[in-house]
């Protein structure tokens, strides 16, 4: 399939550049906070410039913080500009990180609270998800790819081991077909089970991606315990990651 889709790219339908975000595969027990802003109008470049030039620095500097990856909206059903990905190694890990980056904003004579308040103050709503990654469930690194397809599903009641079971067997396909995924269970959420993201080339290569993902084994439970679906399409900002 990548081979196909790639040929596609090369005649510049749906194609985007390729991101040379480093790759981090999810940890057993790690948590990822995910921050998703919808920002006012105008805003965007000026909260790029406070998460570059004053929030980074403090990330950098938190070794309690796995990673940071910040990712623009490409293409989304919801109202969305930016979304923040911060990794860590379990929740007691991020309540360190939470501490930490308070005493580093105050060495510096400022607040990590009124930072946050800067931000928001530049944004319409934001909405804060946390996951537990489940490691078993993917491969690879999806950050690293061009797009990210952010998929999110609410699953029927008492259906979740086939949910599971029904993902093991699609990311296996998924790595036959170079696809990088992950895939996580909400811990906090507006009513979301899992998260599922995926890496692609481009936009023509998640086109076939859906396409063929019918035909295989487990797509039918996978669709039938799903009670609710959400796509949006990302694409990652290299210079505003950390590690």
């Amino acid at each position: 399939m990548r081979t196909a889709i790639r040929r596609v790219a090369l005649l510049g339908l749906l194609a985007v550049p390729a991101s040379p975000l480093a790759a981090q595969a999810p940890l057993e027990g790690e948590v990822r906070q995910i921050v998703t802003f919808a920002l006012l109008p105008g805003g965007t470049a000026e909260v790029v410039d406070l998460f570059r030039d004053r929030a980074l620095p403090l990330y950098r500097e938190n070794e309690a913080m796995r990673s940071v990856r910040i990712f623009r909206e490409v293409e989304s059903p919801v109202p969305l500009d930016l979304v923040v990905v911060s990794s860590f190694e379990g929740m007691e890990v991020m309540d360190r990180s939470n501490a930490s980056l308070r005493s580093l904003a105050e060495d510096r004579g400022t607040s990590i609270r009124a930072l946050y308040g800067e931000i928001a103050a530049r944004s319409r709503a934001h909405a804060d998800e946390f996951v537990e990654m489940l490691p078993e469930l993917g491969g690879g690194d999806p950050a690293a790819a061009a797009l990210s397809v952010f998929i999110r599903y609410r699953v029927a009641p008492g259906t979740a081991e086939a949910f599971e079971t029904a993902v093991v067997r699609i990311a296996a396909w998924e790595d036959d077909m170079e696809i990088p995924s992950t895939t996580g269970r909400f811990l906090i959420s507006d009513g979301w089970d899992y998260l599922r993201i995926l890496g692609f080339d481009s936009l023509a290569e998640y086109h076939e991606y859906r396409q063929e993902e019918r035909l295989v084994r487990g797509y039918d439970a996978l669709t039938l315990n799903t009670v609710r679906r959400q796509e949006i399409v990302l694409s990652g900002m290299p210079d505003l990651q950390v590690r």
